[in-house]
């Protein structure tokens, strides 16, 4: 059988490598901090889709991370996985009941281990831009699958520099596998 090709964002890496098991893929993980420049990550995914050669390239980024990301990958003879954004790869129809509990920021093991490189060296934030920023948010929600561990002084960290009260909430990876199965199937 060969080996299949597959384009995806960095911030899902572990939970993807876990659902894919040992199932035969060259992956091509683009950098979870590209989100904050539009160009770069535009130039990344084109690089990596061109890399890869041809015939169909699923590609398992939100189709929000940036704003013509379907017509980028449907030139190369890809397609989009059917979600927003991670989180919404995880939650599905979930995220709206949460987010009518409160404005809620949402954070994925990926994003806790990349979000210096997201926050401080993308988006140059300082700690007054994150508080600033952060601010809007009644919480933040990390939403644990089990697979990524959870440092407790990584959290500790975050919350330092975002101040807004952080929350674990179990997820589970069913809507994820859902989603990738018509994305691999399509």
């Amino acid at each position: 059988m060969s080996e299949k090709k597959l384009l995806c964002c960095g911030i899902l890496r572990h939970e993807l490598e876990h659902l894919l098991g040992d199932r035969n893929f060259n992956i091509t993980y683009v950098d979870a901090a590209l989100h904050v420049d539009f160009d770069k990550l535009a130039q990344a995914v084109t690089a990596g889709l061109s890399g890869m050669g041809n015939g169909y390239i699923p590609v398992v980024m939100g189709c929000q991370c940036h704003p013509e990301l379907e017509q980028l990958v449907a030139e190369y003879g890809g397609r989009v996985i059917q979600a927003k954004s991670c989180i919404e790869m995880l939650l599905g129809d979930k995220m709206a009941e949460l987010d009518a509990e409160a404005k809620t920021f949402y954070l994925t093991g990926g994003w806790l281990e990349n979000w210096r490189q997201i926050f401080i060296e993308g988006m140059k934030w300082d700690a007054v831009d994150a508080r600033q920023n952060f601010g809007y948010y009644d919480r933040i929600l990390l939403l644990d699958t089990g697979i990524v561990p959870i440092s407790e002084e990584e959290l500790l960290e975050f919350y330092d520099y975002a101040q807004v009260p952080v929350e674990i909430i179990p997820v589970d990876l069913e809507h994820l596998r859902r989603l990738l199965e018509q994305l691999l199937n399509g």
